[in-house]
């Protein structure tokens, strides 16, 4: 890769503590080779001028990669277990597409790395839908560390399914747990395309196993690992008599540094200890969190642990995605438990936190030997106001590995042909989609009720 400098009006230091004027930024094969003043720069390669603000690039740490909103499928936020619930009435829709248009989408929001997580599938070739969202994840350019999640006990009910729960049908079948060590290690030894990594996972504690979560920390090896932690009120005791999700993560080995766990809303004070002691991240999703109606992360005591700390956006949107939206969130959910977060604080989740998170060495700063992950942005200089006046219109352009994937607020790959192919899909499955989520209707308000009960 030829070597590219950026001269930018004001850029970012390289531990966020203040914004460089005139300053230069060396790339050289994919990473910054020196970041300073001009002019004790050297410039090489092709000369690019910023007239904006050079920071780091965003990370969006915990995503299912969608590429049309759920509302578009008739699917609205709602209390948690009924939403799952109404999952079942989704389109069928080409993971590719719906991968290469979310992640166009989250570029041209600021979005230079996502962790996405897509399910193994029970049907047919379990790797065929992750694999295909791989792809498109890849074609984006964006950068990537794709987690294959696993489940198998019931999404929908509690165990055991007693009274009135036994009434809610089941979901769609799981992969037996016998074939999960031979797909996981397939899906690991998937040949990576350039700027992805993969990991795996349980989609979560409480619909996992025993024997499901002793096989992921089995075949996990190095890998990073992903999960939702924690997320409902109603997870720490969804299965009878069974220690909590964490405590099972815990017993099954899978609580360390490799573990980057979403939500986690409802943590005491002694399991985000443990979690500081491992060096597991947490991923803060507070659009979600407020959609499903499932409380307030306590991220002031993550960050009094010294634990990373990285944001979400959960594929939570109406709209395209605006990465600025959460950051503002995170601090307007803070302020309500007496400890707000600081711009500075939300700043550094959505780079260095959520680079920790997925893995990504250096990742977050810009710095000799860190990714050229690059944003420009068309905002006053200081951290305030990137989080207070940003948007998704204020990014001018973004580079990842050193190569333009943004401009203008358009991806520079085309999602276009992939958004209209969602949406003809969309479109002809429209009146079997009303049908299933008419039938899937008394099921939903019968968990809505039961879940209410149960809080």
């Amino acid at each position: 890769m030829s070597a590219v400098t950026i001269r930018a009006r004001h850029a970012l230091s390289a531990d966020a503590s203040e914004f460089l004027s005139d300053a230069a930024v060396v790339i050289r094969d994919g990473r910054v080779f020196s970041a300073g003043p001009w002019r004790d720069a050297e410039p090489a390669g092709t000369l690019v001028e910023v007239d904006g603000v050079l920071v780091p690039g965003f990370v969006d740490a915990h995503s299912h990669l969608r590429g049309l909103p759920l509302p578009e499928h008739g699917i609205l936020p709602r209390q948690f277990e009924s939403w799952i619930c109404s999952l079942g009435a989704a389109a069928a829709l080409d993971p590719a597409d719906e991968a290469l248009v979310a992640t166009a989408e989250l570029l041209q929001t600021g979005v230079t790395a996502v962790q996405g997580f897509v399910d193994a599938s029970a049907d047919g070739d379990a790797l065929e839908g992750a694999r295909a969202a791989l792809a498109g994840t890849s074609a984006s350019g964006i950068r990537a560390l794709v987690v294959l999640g696993f489940a198998d006990r019931a999404l929908r009910t509690p165990e055991p399914a007693d009274g009135e729960w036994a009434l809610v049908p089941p979901s769609g079948p799981h992969l037996p747990v016998e074939a999960v060590p031979e797909v996981a290690a397939d899906w690991l030894a998937t040949e990576r395309p350039e700027r992805v990594a993969l990991g795996i996972g349980p989609v979560g504690g409480q619909w996992s196993t025993d024997a499901l979560l002793e096989a992921i920390a089995a075949a996990a090896g190095d890998s990073r690992l992903h999960t939702h932690l924690h997320e409902s009120r109603l997870h720490r005791g969804w299965l009878a008599g069974q220690p909590s999700p964490l405590d099972r993560l815990d017993a099954a080995g899978l609580l360390d540094a490799r573990l980057s766990g979403a939500h986690a809303v409802h943590l005491t004070a002694a399991e985000l200890d443990r979690i500081a002691a491992a060096g597991s991240s947490l991923v803060h999703c507070p659009a979600s969190n407020e959609a499903l109606l499932v409380g307030t992360a306590h991220v002031s005591a993550w960050l009094a642990r010294g634990i990373p700390a990285a944001l979400g956006v959960d594929s939570q949107n109406t709209a395209a995605p605006d990465y600025f939206d959460v950051m503002r969130a995170a601090i307007a959910q803070s302020a309500t438990q007496g400890t707000a977060l600081t711009a500075a604080d939300v700043l550094a989740m959505a780079t260095v936190g959520g680079s920790r998170a997925l893995g990504i060495a250096g990742g977050g700063s810009i710095a000799a030997g860190s990714p050229a992950d690059l944003l420009e942005l068309d905002v006053e200089p200081s951290i305030e106001a990137i989080v207070a006046t940003g948007s998704a219109g204020a990014v001018s352009r973004v580079w990842v590995a050193g190569s333009l994937a943004a401009e203008g607020g358009r991806s520079i790959v085309d999602a276009g042909p992939a958004r209209a192919r969602l949406r003809a899909r969309l479109a002809a499955d429209r009146a079997d989609r009303e049908r299933r989520l008419a039938d899937l209707a008394p099921a939903v308000e019968l968990v809505e009720r039961l879940a209410g009960a149960r809080s």
